[in-house]
């Protein structure tokens, strides 16, 4: 045992009262067998702390004012001791082998970020050899491959590309994974390892906001990413039709014709990367919503739902 690696988990919440006992629970019930916990409250006002006292002598408890998601994971990854570090959002639930299987595929792949996305959660064994996909940046461009509750990223990582950029109030995520790519072997692994809560309280369902984020994202990265200047035209057609989606979600019909249509005028061939359903086209939902048949929310694919993820 002394020879496996520390992994850190690194749970950051706000406000998160009714969610982190679950999501505490499923950290500590890890079958990996070095691990740490590291709960950062960022500055709750509910009753968060009450409820992680029975959790308090097996996670490290730290608490700062509010400085939003990127902050309270950057403060949680310089406090972890491990050698990998394991993102968990407080409303979200991890399957008790995701740290074992996960850095079993990491070992076999030489990579230094794996990920997966969410599914629904069983508490069936995951297989020992599950299906496992090497990521490119393009895939990172196109789709949203992993999400951050579902990775584990070694701690080399962040020490070349730098921690979460606590400019951003979303997006985060996308920010880090598009450096993290473009400097090291990702990884995709294909199993049940995690469960996303969906609640009125995400970031997710804040279309604007996340659609003004993430078009900082891609202005700085490829500006400081020359090299991958060919990716460009597919990127910001990927974060039209990503903001499409999500002003669908809050009813805004109008918005979400508009920047559909400029995601086809912006790169009219088929975006298609891991994690984003082959059966997908934007002309043809384009010509849904222009005709009126719109699909009831509930039918949407899921992969729309949950690309755009956070807390605050």
């Amino acid at each position: 045992m002394a020879h496996e690696p520390l992994v850190s988990a690194v749970i950051p919440s706000y406000n998160g009262g009714p969610f982190v006992a679950e999501a505490v629970a499923s950290a500590c019930a890890q079958t990996y067998p070095r691990m740490e916990i590291v709960f950062v409250d960022d500055g709750s006002t509910d009753d968060t702390y009450e409820r992680l006292r029975p959790y308090l002598g097996r996670i490290r408890y730290l608490r700062q004012e509010n400085r939003g998601l990127s902050a309270a994971r950057n403060a949680g990854i310089a406090a972890a001791q491990g050698q990998w570090i394991a993102l968990l959002d407080s409303d979200d639930v991890w399957h008790a082998e995701k740290t074992s299987v996960q850095l079993k595929a990491a070992r076999e792949h030489n990579a230094l970020l794996v990920g997966s996305r969410p599914t629904s959660l069983s508490p069936a064994p995951l297989p020992l050899q599950p299906a496992a996909r090497v990521l490119g940046l393009s895939d990172f461009v196109v789709s949203a491959p992993i999400g951050p509750s579902g990775t584990i990223i070694h701690r080399g990582c962040f020490e070349k590309v730098g921690l979460f950029d606590e400019t951003l109030r979303s997006i985060e995520d996308r920010d880090m994974w598009l450096r993290i790519a473009s400097e090291f072997v990702c990884l995709q692994v294909q199993s049940p390892c995690w469960w996303y809560r969906v609640h009125q309280g995400q970031m997710s369902r804040r279309a604007g906001r996340m659609f003004d984020n993430y078009r900082r994202v891609l202005d700085k990265f490829f500006a400081t990413s020359p090299r991958h200047h060919a990716l460009r035209a597919m990127a910001y057609s990927y974060l039209y039709a990503d903001a499409a989606w999500a002003y669908f979600a809050e009813g805004d019909r109008r918005r979400a014709i508009s920047y559909l249509l400029k995601s086809v005028c912006r790169y009219p061939g088929r975006l298609k990367g891991a994690g984003r359903p082959s059966s997908w086209s934007r002309s043809k939902e384009l010509a849904r919503y222009v005709f009126g048949r719109l699909p009831a929310l509930q039918s949407l694919p899921e992969a729309h739902l949950v690309h755009l993820q956070g807390t605050e």
